[in-house]
């Protein structure tokens, strides 16, 4: 019998792009990226059974990098259809001992597995978060759609700080031998999952972020600054990007009643990457 794979990840929902189902596995492979999530069916020591799912977290290049064993019975998959079956036989896992039938795993309630595979995915690979973020858009974001958010005083005190999160995410990037662009490129994720803004908020932190590293307006030449800064050494790609924060934070916000304490911060028009224009 087949196990359904697809309408069971279709029901699952997951919030991760790129997925797709092969055979009995589901795939989350970012383009241009080597590492994809491959979530399974998890085989017991009886034939053609399986009590949970089992993800790993797979590098093209140096293998599996993370995995876990996600059983049924730990996250509420089959309590209900258990508790109205007489027998303990069978309880927590499902069979495709039958050629024909309902799917194996009809009557699964999958609210827990889903938020296991999200906790895990967040922690282990958050390259692979949805433009749909984890987290439950607050009232401030509704208003982002559903009003002119260039006017909201606290959607732009919110995207000041997404700002601030992904220049701060930018210089910890250089410590770890990241160029800045390699940052760049992932950091409108990184403030969804972490600041719980849709994807288009995230790229308009990213954008800001952006114009105070380069000291430029976005334009066609944005790229050429942004790998010019790429290709200095990291502690220079640091400096810079110090100099974009402390520029960035002595930016007044919409809700600031008084203006920031003064500091000496480098006109923009005075970092290499501007002079590099």
């Amino acid at each position: 019998m087949s196990l359904h794979a697809r309408e069971f990840f279709d029901q699952l929902s997951l919030p991760l792009p790129f997925g797709t189902v092969v055979g009995d596995a589901y795939y989350a492979n970012p383009p241009d990226s080597p590492i994809r999530l491959r979530i399974d069916f998890a085989r017991t020591r009886t034939d053609r059974q399986y009590d949970g799912l089992r993800l790993a977290v797979i590098h093209a290049e140096r293998g599996p990098l993370d995995t876990i064993h996600l059983r049924f019975a730990e996250h509420g998959t089959f309590t209900r259809r258990d508790s109205e079956r007489s027998s303990g036989d069978g309880r927590g896992v499902i069979r495709d001992w039958h050629e024909n039938g309902r799917p194996p795993w009809a009557g699964a309630d999958l609210t827990g597995l889903r938020t296991a595979i999200v906790g895990f995915v967040r922690v282990s690979c958050p390259t692979l978060v949805a433009p749909r973020s984890f987290t439950t858009p607050g009232a401030w974001t509704d208003s982002w759609h559903d009003t002119l958010w260039a006017t909201d005083t606290a959607v732009l005190t919110r995207l000041h700080e997404a700002t601030q999160s992904v220049l701060d995410l930018t210089e910890a990037g250089t410590y770890d031998d990241m160029p800045i662009t390699q940052t760049l490129r992932n950091a409108r994720y990184y403030v969804m999952d972490m600041l719980g803004l849709p994807l288009d908020q995230g790229m308009l932190a990213e954008a800001a972020a952006v114009t105070q590293l380069t000291g430029r307006r976005l334009g066609p030449d944005t790229a050429d600054a942004l790998e010019r800064i790429a290709s200095m050494p990291l502690d220079r790609q640091r400096a810079l990007v110090q100099a974009a924060s402390r520029r960035h934070t002595a930016t007044p916000t919409p809700l600031r009643t008084s203006s920031p304490p003064a500091r000496p911060v480098p006109a923009p028009g005075q970092t290499p990457a501007a002079r590099s224009h």
